[in-house]
């Protein structure tokens, strides 16, 4: 049984190799890069969306009370003008720069928000450009990482096919642990105990674990979680 799963390791390691190239190339790590960008341009536009959005209605309620306010300027400008008494003239003076003084509040407003607008806009044309290139770096890197994978693809299904002939040999809970171990990235799995240690991580073993590793048992390691066994005496 150990030599059968020793064997399953063996071819193992070798379509481990292929995935841990393709998984590690640059293509790859370029593609999902750009996808990930990609992905997330929706979001980010939606947002900028809403902002400018919001940017523009109070620029629009500004704009409207600023001409509401000239318009009040004008009639106490011509009120000024026409009135008489001293008394009607300071109060039609305060009045009015009151009224100046609200202007040049609004007006100032008016301003930063225009300049808010300006780079909103800005922003989108930034976006737009940088999701441009993000779309060329992900059809380019992506149909790169497709032809390594077609580049392999044969040698893949070779092994894989060879490791599904060579599980028949090995005891099926044993190989749903050594699989399930494979399937968070624990590789090796199997590793030979030295001495009364962990052969994958160091770490000392039980007198009960060595018992069961002399009596020709495989068994998880606390520590590590590889599978470990004993080396059988000749």
């Amino acid at each position: 049984m150990l030599k059968n799963l020793l064997n399953y390791q063996e071819v193992d390691a070798k379509l481990y190799e292929i995935e841990v190239k393709l998984s590690g190339s640059e293509e790859r790590k370029k593609a999902i890069s750009a996808k990930k960008y990609i992905d997330g341009v929706e979001e980010n536009v939606n947002k900028l969306d809403d902002n400018s959005a919001n940017i523009f209605a109070s620029y629009e309620q500004a704009t409207s009370e600023h001409a509401k306010l000239m318009e009040q300027l004008d009639e106490l400008t011509k009120a000024l003008d026409s009135a008489k008494e001293e008394n009607e003239v300071e109060f039609l003076i305060k009045k009015v720069d009151a009224l100046l003084g609200a202007i040049k509040n609004i007006s100032i407003k008016i301003e930063k928000l225009a300049e808010e607008m300006q780079s909103s806009l800005k922003e989108y044309a930034s976006i737009k450009k940088t999701t441009k290139v993000a779309q060329e770096q992900y059809a380019k890197f992506g149909s790169m990482y497709n032809e390594m994978k077609k580049a392999v693809a044969e040698e893949k299904k070779n092994l894989e096919e060879q490791l599904a002939e060579l599980a028949k040999k090995v005891d099926n809970n044993l190989m749903d642990a050594y699989k399930a171990k494979r399937a968070n990235k624990i590789f090796p799995v199997l590793y030979q105990v030295r001495g009364n240690v962990c052969g994958a991580c160091n770490m000392e073993l039980s007198m009960l674990e060595l018992n069961k590793l002399k009596n020709g048992e495989i068994i998880a390691c606390d520590q590590c979680g590889r599978l470990i066994y004993s080396a059988p005496t000749k």
